[in-house]
This record gives C-alpha cells, sequence and structure tokens, in this order.
C-alpha cells in the first residue's frame, strides 16, 4: 500500500498543445531519480571526426553544379559510363585470369594463387553488386537496361570462371597434400 502511494504520488498528469489539428492528450510523466552526468573531454578520435564532418576537404567539389556521377563515383556519369566500367572489369578480369592460369611456371606466382583468386572475385562482385542495386533500384530505364547488360556479361564469365577445370586444377595443387 505504501507503494502504490509512493507511486501515484510520483506520477505527474500533464498535457502540452501538439498543434490545432490534435485532440488535447494528458501524458503521465513517472519522475526518475536524478543522476549526475561527467562530461568527458574530447578525445582525438572525437575531434577528427567533428572536423571530417563539419568542414569536409576536398573529397566533394565546392561547386553545387559539379556532377559526381552515380554513388559519388567520378566515372559514373552516365549509363553508357556503366557499360564501360563492365567492360573495363571483364578485360582486368581475363588478364588476371590469364596470370592465375600461368602461375604453373613460377613457384612465386603459385603462392599467390588464392589471393588472385580473391582478387579476381573481388573485381567481378564489386561491379556484379553496384549492377543488381541500379538494376532494381534506379528509377531511369537506360540505367536499369545498362546495368542489366553489365550484370548478364560479368556473370557469364564468372559462371565460366566456376566450372574452368584449369583453375579447379591449379587451386587444388596449391593447397597441401594433406587437404586432398
Amino acid at each position: 500500500m505504501l507503494a502504490r502511494t509512493a507511486r501515484n504520488a510520483l506520477l505527474k498528469p500533464s498535457s502540452r498543445f501538439r498543434g490545432c489539428l490534435h485532440a488535447k492528450r494528458n501524458v503521465v510523466h513517472v519522475a526518475s531519480r536524478s543522476a549526475s552526468t561527467v562530461t568527458l573531454p574530447a578525445s582525438v578520435d572525437d575531434i577528427a571526426l567533428v572536423s571530417l564532418f563539419d568542414q569536409p576537404k576536398n573529397g566533394f567539389k565546392s561547386s553545387p553544379f559539379a556532377y559526381t556521377g552515380i554513388f559519388g563515383h567520378p566515372t559514373l556519369i552516365s549509363p553508357n559510363a556503366f557499360t564501360a566500367l563492365a567492360d573495363a572489369t571483364l578485360l582486368r578480369a581475363q588478364l588476371l585470369t590469364e596470370r592465375i592460369l600461368r602461375a604453373r611456371e613460377s613457384r612465386d606466382e603459385l603462392f599467390k594463387v588464392v589471393k588472385n583468386l580473391d582478387r579476381l572475385s573481388d573485381m567481378l562482385c564489386s561491379v556484379i553488386d553496384l549492377a543488381e542495386l541500379i538494376r532494381n533500384a534506379h528509377p531511369d530505364r537506360l540505367w536499369v537496361d545498362s546495368a542489366n547488360e553489365a550484370y548478364e556479361k560479368l556473370c557469364e564469365f564468372m559462371n565460366i570462371l566456376n566450372t574452368h577445370v584449369g583453375l579447379y586444377e591449379l587451386f587444388f595443387r596449391t593447397l597441401p597434400l594433406s587437404n586432398h
């Protein structure tokens, strides 16, 4: 009974004006114990973050009329540029694939096979993922079509890599014999 009396004493009905369109509502606030807060001085990281967000430097163009491209990528200023990015990525991926396949010729390159396969995957997936986002979320049909083309082109190449016997054999050749 004493607890109920104390709780009722802490409950204070109050109302606030929420505009002409809202009916008057009573809001009940529960009084809480006062707590003391201690303000810590800003750390070096805190100061760096504040300056980064409050005073951006060369990361952005100063002119409000400067166009940076989609997602701030300076070369992606048109759907044709996206197609060019996919073509350049495909060419780089083909060159890296050839390098991986030639790894048998050099012991140093054999040690780099797994790392180069990871680089190849990152190279393809970064553009494929971007194409996937654009083709599903962009409102402009030209961008969507360009993203579809890039997606299909790079996924087709990735499927070829996934079934490439030479890459498979080379990968297992680089693994220690105990893992076979």
